[in-house]
Parts: structure tokens; C-alpha cells; sequence
């Protein structure tokens, strides 16, 4: 019998291709709010575990992942539905992203964390504006998990958009130690997450982030806990060697490529022509990120770039590629490790394969 969540997903799933008919704000509005309700419904459901095939299985810095795929960051901001991922047959768990102080999202429009499905083109666009409850609050939270084996635990953080400066990275770095102190296996820094304001892109000022991350972090650290850094899968070309340098030189443990997009001219032109109406309205009116399949190739194409270029430059540590963005099937994650990824994240995805598949989703992808 189909749970809470599988029913929500199912009947959302038939009625998506209708509902972007709607006027474009009541659309946003009815999924914005609804996306909320299958969450909570999600994380309190407790499915039957699903056997995970050992051929699957990956190990990096020494970290056992039973699989090479699993959730993005932003899906479980506030560490809510580790059981749920580790039944469902996750390669590991990530939270956040998080903040030192807690947000409760973006508003406008009296629409909250807005959000809106490109069903058809298997896409979607989001302005949730890091919704979560701060760096201490879900330190403690996954400090308390009581945690399976071979199932990795990631935390994702970034410097809150309401500080800024020397006082922004005081702040992350006291992140950082935090999540160390719960014993999670390893730390995401997102650099690039389009929904607010955390720093200048420039690429001299992210050097400035980074190394004030090693200098204070990285090199105190006594656990050898992983750190990977996460950029936009709007990343140039031309930025991605000096990038690579520059964590490999300062000790960083892997990249990922990448987050939603904001390169709206290119991924209109994906979308089926009956959701451009809806994708207009939203990112006229929100901006956000876009997710999902129009970021397949660029992310692909991403990783294989930054791997042509380690293998060219090996880094003396060891160091990995993440890919995140349009991953969504098993032919995917075997694209991704052709191309040089270590691990695979899914968000837009995942959402998708559930609403098919329900909690089997993973067992259906290793079928």
C-alpha cells in the first residue's frame, strides 16, 4: 500500500502537466505551498529498507559510501530524513545548506519559498532562499543520529547572507567546527547558490574565502575531516583550472560541479513550449536557480573538463569530483564516472524517480 508521500507524489505526478496551465502565479503558489506538505509527509514515513547491490559500492578518503549516489544539498536542509534516505538505499546522507543563523526563506509575492515544476521538460525552478535552522541547530541534530554503517553523513554550509567580511567566515569556520565536533564524514562549502547574496564571485574573492578556510580551518584540523567545494554549473571554462589550483594548493579534499543555473536564455529554449509561459513568470518575477535535465550536459561536461585537467596536474592530496545537476538515472552516474566523478548528488531528479517509483526509487535505478 502506497505511503502518505508515494500517494502525494503519484497524484502530483499525473496532475503537473495540467497545473502549469494555471495562471503562473497561482501555479507557483499551489506548488510552493504543497512542496512543504510532501516534505513533512517524507520525512515522517519510515519505508521498508531497500538492499543496496555491492557492485555499487565507492570509497573515498577512506569513507565507505554503499553507492555512488546521493541526495544534493537542499533537499534535507535541517537534517530531517536521514532513516528515510538510508532505506530508501542512499550511497550516504547530506544536510543543509546551513547558515550560522537560522532563515526562514524567501517571500514575495505572499508566496514563501517559491517554487515551480517543468514537468515535461523534467525541470524546475526554485527561490527558497536557504531556508534553515543555523549551523548549531543542526550540528546538534545530526550529532544525535544514530548512524549505519557504510552510509556517510555531509554537512553543506555557506557564509549567511545577512554577514559579511572577516565576520561572515569567523562565522563558517565556527560551522565548520561545529559539524566536526557532531563527527560528521565530510563538509560541503557552497559557493554557489543563486538564490541570495554571500560574497562576490569574482574569482579573486572566492581565493579570499578559501584561503582564509584553509588557513583557519584545514590545517588545525586533526580528523582530517573532507572538505569539497561546490560551484555553479554556470562555471566558465576559463575559471576552472585556476579554481582547481587553488583548492588543490590549499588542501581542500574535491569539488562539485554544481548547483541550479541561472543562465536563463539557454535552459528557456529546453523547456517544452506549454511550461515557457510558467518559467517566464518565475524567474521575472523571482529569479532562482533552474535544476533538473536542462543541467545535464553542462554538468557532465564540467566534470570530464576538470578531470582532463588533474589528470594533466595530479594533485598531491587525495582529491575527488562530484557531479551534481540533471543527474537522474543509472545511465547518468555511469556517464559520470566515465568522466572522471567520484560521487553523484540529485535533487530535481530525485523528486522525479520518487514520483514513479516511490521509496524503491534507488532500487529501481540499480535494477
Amino acid at each position: 500500500m502506497p505511503t502518505t508521500a508515494e500517494t502525494i507524489a503519484r497524484l502530483d505526478h499525473i496532475a503537473r502537466p495540467f497545473m502549469v496551465h494555471l495562471p503562473p502565479q497561482m501555479a507557483t503558489h499551489v506548488y510552493s505551498s504543497g512542496r512543504n506538505v510532501f516534505l513533512s509527509a517524507l520525512a515522517s514515513e519510515k519505508p521498508a529498507p531497500q538492499h543496496v547491490p555491492e557492485e555499487h559500492r565507492r570509497t573515498l578518503w577512506g569513507l565507505h559510501f554503499r553507492a555512488g549516489l546521493l541526495n544534493a544539498a537542499g533537499m534535507f536542509k535541517n537534517g530531517e530524513s536521514y532513516d528515510v534516505a538510508f532505506r530508501q538505499g542512499a550511497g550516504g546522507y547530506l544536510a543543509g545548506t546551513t547558515t550560522a543563523h537560522p532563515r526562514t526563506g524567501n517571500t514575495r509575492n505572499g508566496i514563501t519559498k517559491p517554487f515551480a515544476p517543468y514537468p515535461r521538460s523534467r525541470a524546475a525552478s526554485n527561490w527558497l532562499g536557504l531556508p534553515n535552522d543555523g549551523h548549531a541547530a543542526v550540528a546538534k541534530r545530526l550529532a544525535a543520529f544514530e548512524r549505519h554503517e557504510d552510509f556517510p553523513i555531509g554537512a553543506s554550509l555557506m557564509t549567511a547572507p545577512e554577514s559579511s567580511g572577516k565576520a561572515a567566515l569567523e562565522e563558517l569556520v565556527k560551522g565548520m567546527r561545529l559539524y566536526a565536533e557532531a563527527r560528521v564524514d565530510f563538509l560541503e562549502i557552497n559557493e554557489s547558490c543563486p538564490n541570495v547574496a554571500h560574497g562576490s564571485s569574482s574569482l579573486e574573492a572566492i581565493t579570499e574565502r578559501l584561503e582564509y578556510i584553509s588557513i583557519e580551518f584545514l590545517r588545525k584540523r586533526s580528523d582530517a575531516l573532507p572538505v569539497v567545494v561546490k560551484f555553479s554549473t554556470d562555471t566558465a571554462k576559463a575559471d576552472v583550472e585556476p579554481l582547481l589550483r587553488i583548492l588543490c594548493t590549499l588542501g581542500f579534499d574535491g569539488v562539485n560541479f554544481g548547483n541550479t543555473s541561472i543562465n536563463y536564455a539557454v535552459h528557456r529554449t529546453a523547456l517544452h513550449s506549454d511550461e515557457q509561459a510558467l518559467f517566464d513568470y518565475f524567474t521575472q518575477t523571482f529569479g532562482g536557480g533552474v535544476s533538473g535535465e536542462p543541467l545535464r550536459a553542462s554538468s557532465l561536461d564540467l566534470v570530464r573538463f576538470a578531470n582532463d585537467i588533474l589528470r594533466q596536474n595530479p594533485p598531491s592530496q587525495e582529491f575527488h569530483i562530484i557531479r551534481t545537476g540533471g543527474v537522474a538515472s543509472q545511465l547518468d552516474m555511469e556517464e559520470s564516472f566515465s568522466a572522471g566523478a567520484s560521487l553523484c548528488q540529485w535533487y530535481t531528479g530525485y523528486f522525479e524517480r520518487f514520483a514513479e517509483d516511490g521509496h524503491r526509487l534507488y532500487a529501481r535505478l540499480w535494477a
